[in-house]
């Protein structure tokens, strides 16, 4: 099986939530928390470390309040 994960979408990724959450003016504890997620996962999405599964993905989008497919905007994951 071929591997599919890309770096580039995963730092971009990271990079949207962090900018999604300090929009928000969220503390990464705060939308941890509003998330059900520990801090030290969302750390390491933010920071492009890790590949977030599509479960992880939806609860950050409830303590964002956001939908998934604002999340996933192709033009902001660039």
């Amino acid at each position: 099986m071929k591997n599919v994960r890309n770096e580039n979408i995963i730092k971009a990724l990271g990079q949207r939530v962090r900018d999604l959450r300090n929009d928000k003016k969220l503390s990464m504890e705060k939308l941890a928390e509003l998330s059900g997620i520990d801090y030290r996962q969302l750390s390491y999405i933010e920071l492009g470390q890790t590949d977030p599964g599509l479960s992880t993905l939806y609860a950050l989008c409830n303590g964002l309040d956001i939908t998934l497919a604002e999340l996933m905007d192709a033009e902001n994951l660039k």
